[in-house]
């Protein structure tokens, strides 16, 4: 009778870790830009242009097989709020057509920055749609 007691509560217990490991890797999140390495270092305009020269070896450059922060430099060209707790901050790349959007949570964005102003980012290149795009931004610091 002890025995089966003992494998009862053992598979009970086995259970309630299990299920709780589950739970909780189920609702991780992911990680937070601010904390991960930077990978890359480079201007808005030096971005771009290695997206235009050849998109492929910039997306093994810059996009890669898993998230990698790349930190860009630049000039604030435009900020739009999207209304769903986003606000694309466009950097200047000097070309007319083509910026660098880089998308950040409200919650991130500093308020003193407005257009014209030098800035520096951290965010996940996702590659190149017409603009050259970062997700899940934070600002690494002001020039």
């Amino acid at each position: 009778m002890k025995r089966k007691h003992l494998i009862a509560i053992s598979a009970v217990l086995l259970l309630t870790v299990g299920a709780t490991y589950g739970y909780l890797e189920f609702n991780r999140g992911v990680a937070g830009t601010a904390s991960l390495p930077v990978q890359e270092k480079v201007t808005a305009g030096e971005l771009l242009a290695d997206f235009q020269a050849d998109e492929s070896a910039a997306n093994q450059r810059y996009v890669g097989t898993t998230e990698q922060v790349v930190q860009v430099s630049g000039t604030i060209r435009a900020m739009e709020p999207l209304g769903t707790g986003v606000t694309n901050v466009i950097l200047e790349t000097g070309d007319d057509l083509a910026g660098i959007v880089c998308e950040f949570p409200d919650k991130e964005l500093p308020t003193d920055w407005r257009a014209g102003a030098d800035v520096t980012i951290k965010g996940i290149c996702t590659g190149l749609l017409m603009d050259v795009v970062l997700v899940r931004c934070v600002a690494a610091g002001n020039n």
